[in-house]
């Protein structure tokens, strides 16, 4: 399994909800479809200012698709949520657990 771990920084609090909203509405559909899709969990640290996601995949090649699909339909998201530096990296999950 590989992870993209991504972390916007400077995400405005006042937008906050309408971000959420597009990325339930508008990523996770399009995440979802890729083949090898397991999991997706987001954070905001509202104190920070931070939003940090956690995607999983089966294989690396479909996490790093995934990033690069993100990473498309996000600029025009990031710009009007006043988020900047985004950085993304994809990392083999080397210890896993789970309640299921």
């Amino acid at each position: 399994m590989y992870m993209v771990v991504r972390t916007y920084e400077h995400a405005d609090p006042r937008f906050g909800n309408e971000g959420f909203r597009r990325v339930h509405d508008e990523v996770i559909p399009k995440i979802r479809a890729m083949p090898g899709f397991i999991s997706f969990y987001s954070a905001y640290d509202r104190d920070r200012g931070t939003v940090t996601s956690v995607t999983v995949y089966e294989t690396r090649e479909s996490a790093e698709e995934a990033t690069r699909l993100v990473e498309e339909s996000g600029r025009q998201n990031l710009a009007i949520m006043g988020t900047m530096h985004p950085t993304a990296w994809v990392g083999e999950v080397l210890v896993h657990a789970s309640a299921y």
